[in-house]
């Protein structure tokens, strides 16, 4: 798997590494072969919001799409965000937004 790059709404690169491509293919087996739904989520994002847990660090981006490989579903993408860098750290599918998580204000 060749690293893959994306942009984001805000212009911020952010990396998808080999590693964790393997993780989002292993767990989520259904997204492997469909990077463009995180390229879309990351480009336009519905919502974006940060992690209850790791609010410094980490950053969330919903999108709705009405045909993921599961159906009518957010994709729903989580990034960290490191000095002078951001990668992919999972993604997947689900069917509603996270309660809790504050809502980031898109720069």
């Amino acid at each position: 798997m060749p690293l893959i790059t994306f942009i984001d709404y805000s212009g911020r690169l952010i990396r998808y590494p080999e590693e964790r491509q393997k993780h989002v293919a292993d767990n989520h087996p259904y997204m492997e072969h469909h990077a463009e739904l995180i390229q879309e989520t990351l480009a336009d994002p519905d919502e974006v919001r940060m992690s209850l847990e790791d609010p410094s660090t980490v950053i969330i981006y919903y999108r709705w799409f009405w045909n993921t490989p599961v159906g009518s579903r957010y994709v729903r993408v989580v990034i960290k965000l490191l000095d002078g860098d951001a990668f992919v750290m999972t993604a997947h599918v689900t069917d509603n937004l996270r309660r809790g998580e504050r809502v980031w204000i898109r720069e």
